[in-house]
């Protein structure tokens, strides 16, 4: 049966459709990355996807605070994104720090100015950054890692003098509109915080996602890349990517570039899904091979390399004469299908045509249980017709997916101290 007319829809406007079918077997995970992901005391505000939605919220008693300073350890491999917003409960007096091109932004709007700056190196390198955030008089400084990043003067009321009885803070996100930032940011940050002290006192979260008990744990140590559970998918609209139009010449053809780590599994890596929710293009794994399938006629399957670990970079090229498929150093091609081919290009250049990467929205036609799968592992430089694809600009994306990080596997890839 094919996917219900609605279901993409749905998508669009972020429902979490999918279910998993199968889960990741933590022997076998041990071999390409941490089996028990963890920082200890380290909170994940990677928590929302498509809105401004904090990952955890706290309230604090201005009358209490003596000293206008917050720190925190901070660490990342997203270019950017929200680390923490503050206001005094209202639209008209608030802060936001942030990353844009991996560097730190801050953005004050107050009676007093409406600024926004951004400066020094980039903080997106995956290790562990301390930073502080001071309000002395009317200025206000960000220092990382011991040394003075930014300071802006003559912005800011001392906190500590507001009669305003409370301040809100938030990470991971806003508590106003996104539409009200002075300069448009891409709100979601796949990131972790740790070593917390707001406003020079202990604090406790009172709300957010980032604490419940299923909350996204922040790896011990990271690598570049997308990493999905096992749980969730990404989906895009192919006409809206760069490379997505027809060439003026008429010569098109599909070509995808990435690197997989994964433990053996059944897993979809990706497919390219039909108006109609039949699929015209699949790539999975199965326990000892590679599958690709295109159309109804075209099957390729090209075998694992030995061992418990696949990581191997992959290159899947689809044209008029055939479909080839390389992986690490083996490679294989079959001769095309005029009829499976045209299927896919017709998905792929209209508008209702959808790229899954990770798994199929439920409903999603699907041969058995046995062969599909969400995809468990990490993808990394996903290039789509010679593009790189960004996971924060799809079309959907399930908030169980890691944008821009993996976890290490026994050497430590990042997040060092």
């Amino acid at each position: 049966m094919g996917v219900p007319a609605g279901l993409l829809v749905l998508l669009a406007v972020g429902t979490l459709l999918y279910q998993p079918i199968t889960h990741g077997d933590s022997a076998q995970d041990g071999h390409c990355f941490q089996v028990v992901p963890g920082e200890d005391g380290a909170l994940n505000i990677g928590r929302h996807w498509g809105g401004a939605t904090p990952a955890a919220t706290i309230f604090i008693d201005l009358s209490t605070v003596t000293r206008a300073a917050s720190s925190f350890d901070f660490r990342t491999l997203d270019p950017e994104g929200v680390i923490f917003f503050g206001d005094m409960g209202d639209h008209s007096d608030w802060f936001v720090l942030g990353l844009r091109r991996g560097k730190a932004e801050m953005q004050i709007s107050s009676v007093m100015t409406n600024i926004s700056v951004r400066g020094g190196h980039r903080l997106d390198d995956g290790q562990w950054h301390r930073m502080l955030v001071m309000n002395e008089g009317d200025s206000v400084r960000l220092e990382v890692d011991g040394d003075e990043l930014l300071t802006l003067g003559h912005v800011s009321y001392p906190i500590i003098e507001r009669h305003t009885s409370e301040m809100r803070l938030a990470v991971g996100g806003l508590l106003l509109p996104a539409s009200y930032l002075l300069a448009p940011m891409d709100t979601p940050m796949d990131g972790c915080l740790r070593r917390w002290r707001w406003l020079d006192q202990n604090t406790t979260w009172r709300e957010g996602a980032a604490l419940q008990a299923k909350a996204k744990p922040c790896f011990s140590a990271l690598r570049p890349g997308s990493f999905f559970p096992g749980a969730g998918l990404a989906s895009f609209r192919p006409a809206d990517l760069a490379g997505g139009a027809a060439p003026p010449n008429g010569s098109w053809g599909l070509e995808v570039e990435l690197g997989i780590r994964a433990p053996q599994q059944t897993g979809l890596v990706l497919a390219v899904g039909a108006p109609d929710g039949s699929l015209a293009l699949s790539l999975a794994l199965q326990p000892t091979a590679l599958v690709v399938r295109l159309g109804n006629r075209t099957k390729l399957r090209l075998p694992l390399p030995e061992g418990p670990c696949l990581d191997s970079p992959l290159h899947l090229q689809v044209s008029p004469s055939q479909l080839a498929l390389r992986l690490g150093d083996h490679g294989d091609t079959l001769p095309g299908q005029p009829l499976d081919f045209q299927w896919l290009q017709e998905a792929w250049l209209g508008q209702e045509g959808r790229l899954f990467i990770g798994g199929l929205p439920e409903g999603g036609e699907t041969p058995s249980p046995q062969e599909w799968g969400a995809f468990r592992g990490c993808l990394q430089g996903i290039r789509v017709q010679g593009h790189q694809l960004d996971l924060d600009s799809a079309l959907f994306r399930s908030d169980t997916l890691w944008a821009h990080s993996c976890p290490g596997g026994h050497e430590r890839a990042g997040g060092g101290s």
